[in-house]
């Protein structure tokens, strides 16, 4: 969430894509490459409390069913990682979906899509490997 936040809403990507833009330009001088490096504001006025408590609500969400197998012998929980994962996942892939129709928002849903949901899709295939096994 972090990641997608950072390369998406504070436009980490548009950062890298100004400064190749600059470097590309025929006579670029030192200065004009110096101001294009210039990292945009990150400020924390970006992090409301709401989002906050989303942020911390959604990595609860993932790491709890992901650490109890680990803490305990119960098959059970190896399905509750599966469930919470494919949920996790469906929701990820509907908010990164959601963003790309917003204009403007393109970049912060293919950073959800890249970042988030093909990862989560290959650790639900995982996920659901692992609990189906026998021991």
């Amino acid at each position: 969430m972090a990641l997608h936040s950072i390369f998406g809403e504070w436009k980490i990507l548009g950062w890298a894509e100004n400064l190749l833009n600059a470097l590309k330009v025929e006579g670029a001088t030192m200065a004009a490459a110096a101001e294009a490096a210039k990292l945009p504001e990150l400020g924390m006025e970006m992090m409301s409390e709401g989002m906050l408590y989303i942020f911390v609500l959604w990595f609860t969400a993932m790491i709890v069913p992901a650490i109890l197998p680990l803490l305990t012998e119960k098959k059970a929980w190896r399905w509750v990682t599966v469930i919470v994962g494919l949920v996790m996942t469906v929701l990820g892939i509907y908010d990164s979906i959601s963003h790309m129709t917003m204009p403007g928002q393109i970049p912060l849903g293919l950073s959800g899509l890249i970042i988030g949901c093909i990862p989560g899709i290959v650790a639900v295939f995982l996920a659901f490997g692992w609990a189906r096994a026998t021991e």
